[in-house]
This record gives structure tokens, C-alpha cells and sequence, in this order.
């Protein structure tokens, strides 16, 4: 009977590769959620700038239009920070991904060992059976003779 001698760590390996397969997804998630938080920053600061077009263009106060501007200026720093996030976030899914395809690397190389392991051993075992038949063959031709 073939046992792979390294099973367990291939069993390892495909167990990190699914842990981090997770982790990618997650990290995945969190990356788009983050650029939907920018592109809505960004949706509102551009209605807030159209409305003090239109205050400005209308006769209004000093008073709402600088309210306006610290308002878009508020928004302005959020879509900064914002900016920093969906960066963080995009390197933490680089960084996830490039740990995968490392893993994914090790345990196809397992892999490729236990195959060839495998071939090695099914040969053996015709090589062992066509042995067998060749002494049993021989052993009947010195009965008959």
C-alpha cells in the first residue's frame, strides 16, 4: 500500500491556502468597501460644491457660503483620509495575495512530488508483479520438464 510520506504537510499546506484564501476575500471586501466610501465622499463634496455655485449665484449671506466652504473643506480632508485608507487597503490585498501564490507554490510542489512518488511506486509494483509471473512461469517449465 503507497503512503505519501509528506501527507500531513501537504494537508498543512492546503489548509493554509484555504485559511488565506479567506483572508484574501475579506481583505477583498474591505478594499471595496472602502473605495465606495471615497466614490460617495466624493458624489457628496461635488453636490455641495454645485449647491454653493448656486448660492453664489443667487443672492445669499456670507455667513452660508463660508459655512459651505468649511464644509467642502471638511469633506476635502475625509476624501484625504479617505485616499490613505483605499491605499492601505490596496497594499494589505497586494501583500495577502503575494502570501497565497506562495503558499499555492509550496503545496503544488508537494503535489508534483506525490505524483511522481506515486509513478515510481506503480511501477515498482508492475516491475515486483511481472518478476512474480516470470518465477511462477519458470517454476511450472522445470515441473513440465
Amino acid at each position: 500500500m503507497y503512503r505519501f510520506k509528506l501527507e500531513a504537510l501537504l494537508n498543512h499546506r492546503r489548509h493554509q491556502e484555504e485559511v488565506h484564501q479567506k483572508e484574501l476575500a475579506e481583505v477583498n471586501r474591505k478594499l471595496i468597501y472602502e473605495q465606495k466610501k471615497l466614490r460617495t465622499k466624493k458624489k457628496e463634496k461635488r453636490r455641495y460644491l454645485h449647491k454653493l455655485q448656486e448660492k453664489q449665484q443667487k443672492s445669499t449671506t456670507v455667513r452660508d457660503i463660508v459655512l459651505y466652504m468649511n464644509y467642502l473643506a471638511k469633506l476635502s480632508n475625509e476624501i484625504e483620509e479617505q485616499h490613505h485608507r483605499v491605499y492601505t487597503a490596496g497594499k494589505k490585498v497586494e501583500q495577502t495575495r503575494a502570501a497565497l501564490l506562495t503558499i499555492v507554490k509550496k503545496r503544488k510542489i508537494l503535489e508534483r512530488l506525490k505524483q511522481k512518488e506515486w509513478a515510481i511506486h506503480q511501477q515498482k509494483m508492475k516491475s515486483d508483479e511481472r518478476k512474480l509471473m516470470d518465477e511462477i512461469a519458470s517454476a511450472r517449465h522445470v515441473r513440465k520438464a
